[in-house]
């Protein structure tokens, strides 16, 4: 059962970064339904062997998010659309259980790595299937998987890139060698791909989530073999090739990204976080209730903002919640191997870049690499207690 209940787990990660192509009227996304077969499966794994992992404080962090996102209820401004939102916040909550219940070796985290890169392929076919065919996003000239926002899409891409070198250029794969090789091929050729789905859907906070990404590739180029130095810069010399194909209107709304922040627009939402505050002053300690702010926002529009839609939907208390979360993750990422670390620290780095543009608290990916991050930790504790206690043996 553990073993079933595994796999599909993987598939749950496999489909988010392109849930959204397929939704059921009533029900939601194919990610929701996978996610609740995925519980009920956990359950009875969890029923079946009669116990369950010991939690870290994160998780007891976690917990104490979503209760306070449920206790809204009880002031919130919108009772329907918070009501919605505690259901959103109790998945997410399981979905966190279940991959730390899981996820308890580093074959089973790098399979989880492995298939969020697999997904994202499914996005990026889309989006430049989308291309080929004309098929516009809401904008002209600018392209997008089915089912997603083009800015949404360009994160998701962007999330990869350092994970796809992570897992190309790691000597930790016990996987058979003609499966190993195919797999290495996959993760070099997703960083130029992704890149140019990027460039396609011109979304300007996703473009700037490219360069963390391809940061960490140089930086650590000078440590791997002559071989993969010699993948990377081909196939991001394939990626040349084609750049000449992208839409000119797109390399154009490209090209504004620094007069965007030299007005402090950026695309319009420094007066969407304006509104949000002046709401936040008026309900400063509780907040408006999860969810709720876009019943009252006076433009109608969400914060576009994780950390301000927490601050002025949860309050100060939801807030400080929240960021304790966040600083658990930091402290995990940094309590690691230094290859481990510099990766982790280039996901948060790429997912703070984004979530300052667009709220992602309620997101699986957010809580995906949140919680593999955590594991990360925990498998890297673990290792260094096996590795002293070897070196603490007397020599027989």
């Amino acid at each position: 059962m553990s073993a079933v209940t595994f796999r599909l787990s993987l598939i749950l990660i496999f489909m988010i970064p392109w849930e959204n192509a397929i939704s059921f009227e009533g029900f939601g996304t194919i990610g929701r339904a996978v996610g609740v077969v995925v519980a009920i499966f956990w359950i009875l794994t969890v029923a079946g062997r009669g116990q369950f992992r010991k939690l870290k404080f994160f998780h007891f962090a976690v917990f104490i998010f979503v209760l306070w996102n449920v206790l809204s209820i009880l002031w919130t401004m919108d009772f329907d659309l918070t009501l919605k939102r505690i259901t959103t916040y109790f998945q997410i909550f399981v979905f966190v259980l279940i991959l730390w219940d899981l996820y308890t070796t580093p074959v089973a985290l790098r399979a989880g790595l492995q298939a969020y890169i697999l997904g994202a392929y499914v996005s990026i076919s889309s989006v430049i299937i989308n291309f080929l065919t004309g098929t516009h996003a809401h904008v002209q000239s600018r392209f997008t998987g089915t089912g997603f926002n083009e800015n949404a899409v360009a994160f998701l891409l962007a999330l990869g890139i350092p994970l796809a070198w992570h897992l190309a250029t790691s000597d930790k794969n016990n996987t058979k060698k003609y499966i190993r090789a195919i797999l290495s091929v996959l993760n070099f050729a997703y960083i130029p791909s992704a890149i140019f789905a990027i460039l396609l859907t011109a979304s300007r906070g996703g473009f700037i989530c490219i360069f963390p990404g391809l940061l960490f590739i140089f930086g650590s180029i000078a440590k791997v073999k002559l071989h993969q130095r010699f993948a990377i810069f081909a196939a991001l010399g394939a990626l040349l090739l084609f750049t000449p194909s992208i839409p000119e209107s797109s390399l154009t709304r490209l090209s504004t990204i620094g007069d965007s922040f030299l007005q402090g627009d950026l695309g319009g939402r420094g007066s969407f976080w304006q509104e949000s505050l002046i709401v936040f002053l008026e309900h400063p300690i509780l907040g408006v209730g999860s969810y709720a702010y876009k019943t009252i926002s006076p433009s109608g529009n969400i914060p576009h903002n994780t950390f301000i839609a927490v601050l002025v939907e949860g309050g100060v208390i939801g807030f400080s919640i929240f960021m304790t979360i966040f600083a658990f993750t930091i402290y995990y990422a940094l309590k690691q191997s230094k290859r481990d670390t510099r990766l982790w620290l280039t996901i948060l780095l790429i997912w703070f870049l984004d979530v300052n543009t667009f709220a992602w608290e309620y997101r699986k990916a957010t809580w995906l690499f949140f919680s593999l991050i955590i594991i990360s930790a925990n498998l890297s504790q673990t290792a260094d207690e096996e590795e002293s206690k070897i070196s603490l043996t007397p020599i027989q």
